[in-house]
């Protein structure tokens, strides 16, 4: 039976530096091999796709990214977090509020931490 381990998601340090718009800190929060699932784009994987896919969210106006966690948990190597996930995207007729959802999968490091290794994220409905 595997060891439980002490597990915490890192939403409030992701926010931090996605609200900074800082692809280069968000991709420290992701293994070296992590993949990034959103709808509608290409499969990004690894630190390079961590990097571009958050850029390109900056490049596309969004920010003020906000998260709440409905259920996380882990159980040996494995930990989960699933929730809700709010942001606005700045366009030229103001502000569009987006919703969506969200599932990360951590895996334990050899140092004891976590690190994301896949990203799945879907919008709720159209922006509004």
């Amino acid at each position: 039976m595997a060891k439980k381990q002490p597990f915490k998601n890192n939403n409030a340090q992701f926010a931090k530096a996605f609200n900074k718009c800082d692809a280069t800190t968000i991709a420290t929060l992701y293994s070296k091999d992590a993949i990034f699932m959103m709808p509608e784009t290409p499969l990004y994987k690894g630190t390079k796709g961590v990097v571009a896919v958050n850029q390109s969210m900056f490049d596309a106006g969004y920010g003020n990214i906000k998260f709440t966690t409905t259920k996380s948990g882990s159980d040996g190597d494995l930990a989960f977090n699933i929730g809700s996930v709010s942001m606005d995207q700045k366009t030229a007729n103001g502000i569009n509020k987006v919703r969506g959802k969200y599932m990360d999968v951590y895996q334990r490091q050899k140092d004891g931490g976590w690190k994301i290794v896949a990203t799945m994220y879907n919008a709720d409905g159209p922006s509004k």
